[in-house]
């Protein structure tokens, strides 16, 4: 949503399970490496360029969505008319470090688009597509279909808005007025797009002055569903992320100027369900194993992901073995 103060990037998280999670602050300067190799046998290898806070439903490394020091902001959705590309010489990424990634790497949209070059993203469930934007006001819609990258800027982009629709579907449906009864589905996509987009250009003439406010009546009472888990408003402009979830409804806050994203300081988490409220910069603890591997193991159980415990410990250890770059 743009606002005079700059953007405001609202997302919900529906679910049928329950949503546990967590949220973490990383940090810069560690270096990361995949799991996988590409056709020609090269793994991915990064650096982490910026710190970020993102929201993780399988652990550490797997985002959902967050926001870096640079202001860009991404968030997934699910799309089950996504095929993501056979494998090429691009060395793999899963969807949860594949937004990882970007969100380590990437100053900006164009830096988003362009990681598809470098990176390929792999054939992991769910299927998903995503809505990305930076500081500078700029948004694009990626999505993967038929084994091909897809993308929606500038122009191509008129509406801001996505959600478990392929984006040109859901954009021809809007600009003929909304759903008609053979538009609908069993989740009401098109229609919560539409919802969305509207809220979105009505929001100068709305009378309410607080953006963050506004994207979050959008998101709690305009596109919500009776199984959505979170809800997170990211104001990218001052760095602020805002957010509740369905088992911890009271508003919570972070800023990302309260944080030291340096890697000589511990990596950091928290249970997006804590019982607390209001500013809960403080209320991170550092990294801790046990949870960490609970909520992977508690994610792949009720999706009935089959997972051995020695893999298990071994993608921890993977992960875990990450270094900071000094």
């Amino acid at each position: 949503m743009d606002t005079d103060k700059g953007p405001v990037f609202g997302c919900n998280l529906d679910l049928f399970i329950p949503g546990d999670g967590l949220v973490f602050i990383n940090k810069r300067g560690i270096a990361k490496i995949g799991f996988d190799a590409g056709t020609t046998g090269i793994t991915a290898e990064w650096t982490s360029k910026y710190g970020s806070v993102t929201f993780n439903l399988v652990g550490r490394e797997w985002a959902f969505g967050g926001m870096n020091e640079a202001g860009l902001v991404l968030g997934s959705m699910e799309l089950l008319r996504s095929r993501f590309p056979d494998p090429d010489e691009r060395p793999p990424l899963p969807i949860g470090p594949w937004a990882q990634y970007i969100l380590d790497t990437c100053e900006d949209v164009e830096d988003a688009v362009e990681a598809d070059n470098k990176i390929r993203i792999a054939d992991s469930a769910p299927p998903v597509h995503f809505l990305i934007a930076d500081a500078k006001g700029n948004s694009a819609v990626i999505e993967w279909l038929n084994g091909k990258f897809v993308h929606y800027t500038g122009e191509t982009l008129p509406v801001k808005a996505l959600s478990n629709s392929v984006y040109s579907h859901a954009l021809e449906v809007y600009k003929r007025g909304g759903p008609r009864w053979w538009d609908s589905d069993r989740g009401d996509t098109n229609e919560r797009f539409t919802d969305a987009a509207k809220r979105n250009s009505e929001y100068k003439t709305s009378g309410e002055p607080n953006a963050v406010k506004y994207a979050f009546e959008t998101l709690t009472r305009v596109v919500a569903a009776a199984h959505t888990k979170w809800n997170i408003v990211y104001d990218i402009a001052e760095r602020q992320v805002f957010f509740r979830s369905a088992a911890s409804p009271a508003l919570k806050y972070l800023s990302l100027k309260d944080f030291d994203f340096s890697c000589s300081t511990p990596l950091q988490m928290l249970d997006i369900n804590s019982a607390i409220e209001g500013n809960v910069s403080k209320s991170f603890i550092p990294y801790d194993h046990d949870k960490n591997l609970t909520v992977f193991k508690t994610l792949c159980a009720r999706y009935k992901i089959q997972i051995s415990e020695e893999d298990a410990a071994g993608l921890m250890k993977h992960i875990e073995s990450f270094k900071c770059i000094k």
